[in-house]
């Protein structure tokens, strides 16, 4: 009788599986990167576009690029035409500021001429 309660205890304690649920209890870890793995591709290539995607980004870089070295020569330009305009400026002025107020810079001499009829 002994055998027989054995036998039925091992029965019992031995439940038998789905197959299917079997697969998924074993292989668990391996399912779910699998499913990761298939979401990334999709957002990836399929959603983001991603060959395409990065080469009009470069292009559109590469635009931005060539449009400031541009836009940096013209403003070079630019500051150099100011430069000496107000350089132009500068010595209309100070020349006018000499004939008519008589001026002289601080590490100048004055020197005055006379005729011998002027006195």
């Amino acid at each position: 009788m002994s055998i027989k309660l054995r036998l039925q205890s091992a029965k019992k304690g031995k439940k038998k599986s789905n197959n299917l649920f079997g697969f998924f209890y074993r292989h668990w870890i391996s399912i779910i990167l699998a499913i990761i793995l298939t979401s990334l591709v999709r957002q990836n290539f399929i959603i983001n576009n991603f060959p395409l995607d990065i080469y009009e980004k470069q292009d559109s870089l590469t635009r931005n690029i060539t449009e400031n070295k541009k836009i940096t020569r013209e403003n070079h330009e630019l500051k150099l035409e100011l430069a000496a305009k107000s350089n132009q400026k500068l010595e209309i002025l100070e020349s006018i500021a000499r004939q008519k107020f008589g001026l002289i810079k601080s590490n100048e001499k004055y020197y005055q001429i006379s005729t011998p009829g002027q006195d």
